[in-house]
């Protein structure tokens, strides 16, 4: 896992914060959407966004937002390269169509390897304001969902559009 936490801090070009972990409402803010995180994660900021580490570093939560001119396969694409950066082997099962909290959405779950070790990416992908779109894409060590459920759970209970 320190291998994935390594890749991952180089294709994202994170610049870590010194400041000590603290909760807040955060945003992508050309897609509208607003979120927050318990104050146990940490965050990072990225010229790809924003990335929180969980209290465990099991896993590790990327949040940004693209232009929708390209659509959602531009927006995998943009995934597929930060994803490929950090696991091996992933095999997505099928997307789904969604809506979290009113925000329409397609899910992705997948499961691969990073550094020889069994681990997992989900992806969300929300239609955001105008033609932006939200990403979410969270990876980390096969437990990882189990152990930070709470968590997630807290944060797509948070997800809001921003009008």
């Amino acid at each position: 896992m320190k291998k994935l936490f390594a890749v991952t801090a180089l294709v994202a070009l994170v610049v870590l914060s010194s400041a000590v972990a603290f909760a807040g409402t955060y945003a992508m803010e050309k897609a509208g959407i607003q979120f927050t995180l318990p104050d146990t994660w940490q965050p990072a900021d990225s010229n790809l966004g924003t990335m929180f580490v969980s209290p465990k570093g099991d896993m590790i939560a990327f949040f940004g937002e693209v232009d929708g001119e390209e659509g959602l396969d531009g927006a995998l694409a943009m995934v597929d390269e930060i994803v490929e950066g950090v696991m091996t082997d992933v095999e997505y099962e099928d997307a789904k169509e969604t809506e979290i909290n009113g925000i329409p959405a397609v899910t992705i779950d997948g499961a691969g390897k990073s550094d020889g070790a069994d681990a997992v990416v989900s992806v969300a992908v929300l239609q955001g304001e105008g033609d932006f779109l939200g990403l979410i894409v969270c990876f980390g060590e096969a437990g990882a969902p189990q152990n930070n459920a709470a968590d997630m759970q807290a944060l797509f209970g948070s997800l809001t559009a921003v009008k």
